[in-house]
């Protein structure tokens, strides 16, 4: 009967602790714009527990992005920490405190990190218009791809690039790598089939961030306008 007994709490064990948890999905979905329309936390302030997989790493030279293992809308949330080191793949389980960073919802202040296995396939980026994404509060520190992209302007000062499928204009910053790269510099009307990255929110507005260069994948050669003929299709 005792052997019973430690058997049901080894079973239960993991339950009690899940029980204890607050998925990101409830971290980050609200309805209330809030006063100035940055759609807080409602556990903002709050100290949680939470479980993702780490999709992106070195955002602005430190923290990184978990998501559930769906991916899609709400599902991802921004970890300020970089004293942590884990690695696109992980999946952890963290204990820290839910606030808000100039309207970008984020945890901070860890009091734990548990590495609960290694090697885990990320979600797969959600699909989303550029439209969608320049407006979604649904889709901030969420890991999305759009498609059939054309560069409409650029502000080179700050390494952004403004896109479009055609639904309405978004802008690609350079918080996960560096856009500067010779190899990969956007030209004006040049196509991309897809571009993949993670949302952020910075200046009162949503931003793509591709995380390595592989992200951008541009269309052929010949798919856009006879200008093409000087782009090399660098990504197959």
């Amino acid at each position: 009967m005792r052997r019973l007994s430690i058997y049901m709490l080894i079973l239960i064990l993991p339950v009690s602790l899940l029980a204890g948890q607050t998925s990101i999905y409830d971290i980050q979905f609200t309805n209330n714009p809030g006063s100035d329309g940055t759609y807080p936390s409602p556990y903002r302030g709050q100290v949680v527990t939470t479980t993702g997989i780490v999709v992106a790493m070195d955002y602005l030279n430190g923290g990184f992005y978990i998501s559930e293992p769906e991916g899609g809308a709400w599902r991802g949330i921004y970890v300020q920490d970089n004293n942590r080191e884990v690695q696109v793949g992980d999946r952890v389980t963290i204990n820290g405190e839910v606030a808000e960073n100039f309207g970008f919802t984020v945890l901070r202040n860890i009091n734990s990190l548990r590495i609960n296995n290694s090697g885990n396939q990320i979600p797969n980026p959600y699909p989303v218009s550029t439209s969608e994404l320049a407006q979604s509060e649904a889709y901030e520190s969420v890991l999305v791809q759009v498609s059939n992209v054309s560069v409409v302007g650029s502000e080179s000062q700050h390494d952004i690039t403004v896109i479009s499928d055609g639904s309405g204009n978004c802008r690609v910053n350079n918080t996960l790598l560096s856009l500067r790269d010779q190899r990969n510099n956007f030209h004006s009307s040049e196509i991309y089939s897809k571009i993949i990255g993670i949302i952020d929110y910075r200046y009162g507005e949503y931003r793509l961030n591709p995380r390595t260069f592989y992200d951008l994948v541009r269309s052929p050669v010949g798919a856009g306008k006879s200008s093409w003929g000087r782009i090399k299709f660098l990504y197959r």
